[in-house]
């Protein structure tokens, strides 16, 4: 496969030997010989599908530590009404 430059880790194919393993073709893996993977580069599709599973985990996170700490739940209407009586919805 081609080799490419990554300027933002800083290393030159002539000193090391680089390549590029295409995971996925939204997805580039830059490696080099001796340690493996340096850095890789997603495409916007792929970033914001990865955004959103860390902002699904860390929704899920929150309601689980809610779900430990919760002492009592508050009814929904009830929740809502309270909001509308405080001029908040």
């Amino acid at each position: 496969m081609a080799s490419r430059i990554c300027p933002s880790i800083g290393y030159n194919p002539t000193v090391m030997a680089s390549r590029t393993v295409q995971a996925k073709p939204e997805i580039d893996v830059f490696v080099d010989s001796k340690s493996g993977r340096k850095s890789v580069t997603l495409s916007l599709t792929a970033y914001k599908r990865l955004l959103r599973k860390i902002e699904d985990l860390e929704d899920a996170l929150a309601l689980d530590e809610a779900r430990r700490t919760a002492t009592e739940f508050v009814d929904y209407a009830d929740f809502r009404k309270e909001l509308k009586l405080a001029g908040k919805l």
